[in-house]
């Protein structure tokens, strides 16, 4: 087992801002993402949980180093919500804390860690799992803005 690499350079800052601003001009549409809700509580989620027949519309991936990078906005009650969801390339392992931590503030969590955000594991594929970060990027209609970079 080899230990992941997290590389964030300027031209992958660029890449970031650009992920961004095109996630923020498509969101995930509330009714798709309820389609597809599992229990919130739930801090480990199998292939097995998921709705049958569900297929989320796919996000924007960047490899950051080793790791591999997915990107959305979405359309929550609370709000616009950014989703992140990171993986490594061995299957026996997810990204730490720390590397979470660099991911979300790149991708404009501006909150504080991890109180400000849901983060769950996630089977995306037989055996391999990422984790997910999901953070409120703009309260509903009558509430204040959070800084979004993008």
């Amino acid at each position: 087992m080899t230990a992941g690499v997290l590389l964030i350079d300027a031209a992958a800052r660029v890449a970031i801002d650009a992920l961004v601003a095109r996630a923020r001009q498509h969101p995930v549409p509330l009714e798709v993402v309820m389609a597809g809700a599992v229990a919130p509580d739930k801090p480990n989620v199998s292939l097995a949980d998921r709705k049958p027949g569900f297929e989320r519309p796919p996000s924007d991936t960047l490899v950051l180093g080793t790791y591999r990078v997915s990107f959305s906005f979405e359309h929550q009650p609370a709000g616009l919500c950014g989703h992140l969801s990171a993986s490594s390339p061995d299957s026996s392992k997810v990204p730490g804390p720390e590397v979470m931590e660099m991911l979300a503030t790149e991708f404009g969590f501006r909150g504080s860690w991890p109180g400000d955000c849901h983060v769950w594991l996630e089977e995306f594929a037989p055996g391999h799992r990422a984790v997910n970060l999901v953070w409120l990027a703009e309260e509903g209609e009558d509430g204040p803005v959070r800084e979004v970079r993008g």
